[in-house]
């Protein structure tokens, strides 16, 4: 309700109503501008949350073009500069807002886009979306058309379209699961986008569970708890991130309870996103749990080989970047572990490319993330050839010798291949620790390996327990 957000934004220090001036969305706001200071508070909380070094990567170049009493509208000076901040600390950028006084609603330009509207290309359905935002703000480019199904993720990708498709009538409540930057935000956003694309009246909120507990206290203080109910009982979907958070929160567990009790009597779709499933949250009342197993729990596991390129190929795609299918198959062989950083270390990539105009190559890839991959350079050679010779029942004389009959050749190229992927060592000091071959022969057999594992489903199981192995041992 009206009242009960403008008594959120006090609450933060900041009166919208007396302090923010809504500006004409092609004047950037001055320097002395109540709304500049407050970015300035903003720039200081993410400084002291995020460090120098990440501070200076992705926040010191972005200025203030525009402020509303609902929006913030920045500029970065490049594509890149724009989504680092929210694909390496997605939220920090709206928590650090919201805790300066500015509205969490942001949209990042980059420096070649038309400052004309704060939301350009639509603004009138743009506008009638952000108004049926009952509380918090969706990330714009987490959309179904930007997410990558693959194998991993397939399920809870179908599971969350049928219920934007129908809210309320398909697996209520729906509870995804999984570890961190597997993708359950992406899919919880494009559910909310998807239902303000096709509900003509329905109005969704979508925060944390630890932004509801913040919500709760503030209104507890205010004595505003009639108006904190009727903001969250009011919505048709309810999309609540991390519930692990509720754990040993008896007050909020219990306002919760009611929340979800009075939306789900009504047919009004409930949307959880958690790193455990249900049973696992420690902290969580027996009623809740019961209640979250109501519906559907879908899981998000680690992507693919295959996944994880085309998770890359994608966003070069999106972000205008020139990325070869050499570099995506190289950052995808060495970060396996979630979405985020595979995407952050694109990021990362691009915008060291664009300050040192240098194009990105495997060669400047190695360079930028090695201290990225550090930890995995411990593993020898040696270590190496002993592992892949034991995984294929094969001898160490063998792998090292000229034979060249297909049960040899074959685990030869993959030994190679991890021995450079996990060491620091070059294609010549390879091709010398196995029976001083050339480097050239080293090369083809990264190149021939790396092409397969896109397609080879066997290839790849073997070559990551084959790692599993290397990176479990002492």
């Amino acid at each position: 309700m009206p009242g009960f957000a403008a008594d959120v934004s006090h609450a933060s220090g900041f009166d919208h109503d007396s302090s923010i001036n809504a500006a004409p969305m092609n004047r950037p706001q001055t320097v002395d501008s109540p709304a500049e200071r407050a970015w300035q508070r903003a720039r200081d909380i993410l400084l002291a949350k995020l460090g120098q070094a990440a501070f200076d990567l992705g926040v010191k170049s972005l200025r203030l073009c525009a402020a509303t009493d609902t929006a913030v509208q920045l500029v970065a000076p490049t594509a890149a500069a724009a989504t680092w901040i929210q694909t390496n600390h997605p939220g920090a950028l709206e928590d650090a807002l919201r805790a300066a006084g500015l509205p969490s609603t942001v949209d990042i330009l980059g420096e070649g886009r038309t400052q004309g509207e704060l939301f350009p290309g639509e603004p009138a359905a743009a506008a009638a979306r952000r108004a049926r935002m009952r509380f918090g703000s969706l990330v714009p480019r987490y959309t179904f058309d930007t997410f990558v199904v693959g194998g991993s993720n397939q399920f809870a990708h179908a599971a969350c379209k049928a219920v934007a498709m129908q809210p309320g009538n398909h697996y209520n409540p729906l509870f995804l699961y999984g570890g961190v930057g597997l993708g359950k935000t992406h899919l919880a956003n494009a559910i909310g986008h998807e239902t303000l694309e096709r509900q003509s009246q329905g109005r969704i909120a979508y925060l944390s569970a630890e932004t509801f507990m913040t919500q709760l206290i503030n209104a507890l203080r205010r004595d505003k708890m009639e108006e904190f109910k009727a903001t969250f009982r009011r919505v048709q979907v309810l999309i609540l991130d991390d519930v692990q958070f509720l754990a040993n929160r008896e007050r909020t567990q219990e306002e919760f309870f009611h929340t979800f009790n009075a939306l789900h009597e009504q047919r009004r779709q409930i949307v959880l996103t958690s790193d455990k499933i249900p049973k696992d949250i420690t902290g969580l009342e027996e009623r809740l749990r019961n209640r979250f197993e109501w519906g559907l729990i879908a899981d998000i596991q680690p992507p693919d080989m295959e996944t994880r390129v085309a998770i890359l190929e994608k966003k070069a795609e999106i972000e205008g970047l020139d990325l070869s299918h050499d570099v995506a198959v190289f950052l995808a062989s060495h970060i396996d572990s979630n979405v985020r950083e595979l995407e952050g270390a694109l990021t990362r990539l691009s915008a060291v490319a664009s300050l040192s105009k240098t194009s990105i190559t495997v060669e400047f890839a190695r360079s930028v993330l090695k201290d990225l991959l550090r930890d995995r350079r411990t593993i020898t050679i040696e270590a190496i050839q002993a592992s892949v010779c034991d995984h294929y029942g094969i001898r160490i004389g063998d792998l090292l010798s000229q034979k060249r009959t297909r049960d040899i050749v074959g685990p030869r190229q993959v030994a190679m291949y991890l021995a450079r992927k996990l060491t620091a060592a070059s294609f010549p000091a390879i091709g010398e620790r196995f029976g001083n071959r050339d480097h050239s022969t080293v090369i083809h057999a990264c190149t021939t390996v790396s092409e397969k594992l896109i397609e080879d489903g066997a290839l790849r199981a073997a070559i990551e327990q084959i790692e599993r192995r290397l990176q479990a041992t002492p």
